[in-house]
Order: structure tokens, then sequence, then C-alpha cells
């Protein structure tokens, strides 16, 4: 089952938008805007993300700040993003020119319409990806 079932449509409770270069992986030196998102199904004890803070922004309030930067490749990362992305916010970003890259620690299938997926699985986890077109350990 996809995720973003059963959550407010097209609210999504977001840690932080913010323009960088891609650091890691496949598209290591890639300008980029990453949208973390907030909330996790796993508890990971090195995670740098802090899952109490977060904004709540609609599809719309996070595709208008997603333009603010010069970047088309999209980076959802969390947190685990596939709690709360759809195929339709998916759209939205390809419908402005974004590519969609989604980082996930695979235990949520993410849309169908996701450019790329880096899967980073955690030990003790059931991971439901079957291929991802990128493995990250942590």
């Amino acid at each position: 089952m996809e995720g973003g079932k059963g959550r407010r449509i097209g609210v999504k409770k977001i840690n932080e938008i913010f323009y960088s270069i891609q650091g890691e992986g496949y598209f290591t030196g890639t300008p980029a805007v990453f949208v973390r998102f907030s909330g996790c199904n796993l508890k990971c004890v090195f995670c740098d993300t802090n899952h109490i803070l977060g904004k709540s922004m609609t599809d719309k309030e996070i595709l208008e700040e997603i333009k603010k930067y010069p970047a088309k490749h999209i980076v959802l990362t969390g947190g685990e993003p596939c709690l709360q992305i759809t195929s339709t916010f998916v759209q939205l970003i390809k419908d402005s020119d974004g590519f969609v890259q989604v980082e996930t620690n695979g235990t949520v299938l993410p849309p169908a319409n996701i450019d790329w997926i880096t899967c980073s699985p955690k030990s003790d986890s059931n991971v439901v990806i079957v291929n991802p077109d990128e493995l990250k350990v942590v």
C-alpha cells in the first residue's frame, strides 16, 4: 500500500525545506532542493531529524517554497517521507519540471511516479521495496 493514506489531504508535516548540493549517492554534486519530512515509523538512535519539530504545510505551500530555489532536482527525505507523500503531491512537483528523488527506509511503498528511489534499509525492519534505483547503507 502506498504511503500518505489517512492523512489530511494535501497537508504534510515538514521539518525543513532547503537548497544545497546533493552530497551522497548517484547524484552527488547535483544542486537540489531538500524537503525534509517530520515523522518516522522507525526509532533509529543515529537519526539526525527532530521528529517533534515540524510545520504543517499544504502541497501548494511546499511547492511555492520549492520554487524559490533554482534547482529542479527535488529530494524528499526525512524522517520517512513515504508516510506522507502521495502520487498527487509528486505529480504536482513533476508538473513544475521537477525531478523527484525519495530517500526512504523502504518500509512503506512510495508512489509509483517517483523518478528515483534511494532505499536505506535499517536492521530489524520489514523492507517492502524490492528494486530501488539506489541502495544506501548507513
